[in-house]
């Protein structure tokens, strides 16, 4: 039986809660269309929600409030509170199902590995990351927040003032259980703070450059895989997208990730002093700067790559 509504709102008290939220909101939305029985239809309903985000307001506000009618048999009433700070934004918009499944997002590969599937970080992929997040060791290991809204908006579409690509975020799944497994990410730094910081940091000029981060269930560690996709993706995301600089931040008793680090060619800058994890988080951890400045694009063997990979998200 097909609901007719769907209401949700986001509680984003503190970072915990804020994940919880996007845990269920993703869930009801995938069961109230799940009726509907077509591929990607949560995933694509979604990231139309997302990308409308950017175009009436900008990546500073997160999502607050959705409400969705079914209006007749293919059509939804939507509407979206977006908030940042004191400020909102609500906007209603009719939606039909052709629209939706127009929006162009899909699940194929675009790395295959021994074991592992590697594609586009999706929505239906988020409870699978927040599920393994949960757990403090994951956590400390990675140095930063995982933001859903934030974390997958830009590999859909792009306003056309912005720069060809700002951030990309892979799923990493294994081909035998097709499970989701981590997810991988790329972020091209634009603002000034970070960049003066790691230029007075590393005491040379540091200009546009990429950080990459990631993160693995805890239940797959030990296991080699973070190297195997790593080890996979850097190099052929790094010739596709032309980067000439790569930043990453390691705990510094994160051996395994330190390893990956140095395997890619990155070098170790030294340790930043009273890092804090978040300000959510009392405990802190030392975290290593690591920095490949002149990148060689000697590509790793692949197998399951497509020409041109990447060209159906950059479309604007």
């Amino acid at each position: 039986m097909i609901q007719k509504k769907f209401t949700f709102r986001i509680d984003s008290s503190n970072w915990e809660q804020h994940l919880e939220s996007h845990h269920a909101l993703i869930r009801g939305l995938e069961d109230f269309l799940e009726p509907f029985s077509l591929p990607l239809l949560a995933d694509k309903f979604m990231g139309m929600i997302r990308s409308r985000r950017l175009e009436i307001a900008d990546s500073q506000f997160n999502l607050e409030e959705l409400n969705i009618t079914l209006s007749s048999s293919d059509t939804f009433i939507v509407e979206t509170t977006f908030r940042e700070s004191e400020k909102t934004i609500t906007e209603q918009q009719t939606l039909t199902i052709s629209d939706i499944l127009n929006f162009p997002i899909d699940s194929t590969p675009l790395i295959t590995t021994e074991r592992l599937e590697i594609r586009l970080l999706l929505p239906s992929d988020e409870p699978k990351v927040i599920n393994f997040l949960r757990d403090r060791d994951v956590w400390k290991m990675r140095g930063e927040r995982y933001r859903p809204i934030v974390n997958i908006h830009s590999v859909y579409k792009h306003k056309k003032t912005q720069i060809p690509w700002h951030k990309y975020h892979f799923a990493i799944i294994m081909i035998e259980s097709k499970k989701t497994i981590g997810f991988m990410s790329f972020h091209q730094i634009l603002g000034t703070g970070l960049i003066d910081f790691l230029t007075n940091f590393i005491g040379e000029k540091i200009t546009q450059p990429v950080m990459l981060s990631y993160g693995l269930s805890k239940d797959n560690w030990g296991q080699g895989i973070m190297s195997e996709a790593v080890c996979s993706v850097v190099p052929w995301f790094v010739a596709n997208n032309q980067i000439e600089e790569l930043i990453a931040f390691a705990e510094i008793n994160n051996l395994g990730s330190r390893r990956i680090l140095n395997k890619l060619g990155l070098q170790d800058y030294g340790v930043i002093k009273d890092s804090p994890i978040s300000e959510d988080l009392k405990d802190k951890y030392k975290f290593l700067v690591y920095r490949h400045p002149k990148l060689s694009l000697v590509e790793t063997p692949v197998t399951g790559l497509t020409p041109s990979a990447l060209s159906h998200i950059k479309e604007t």
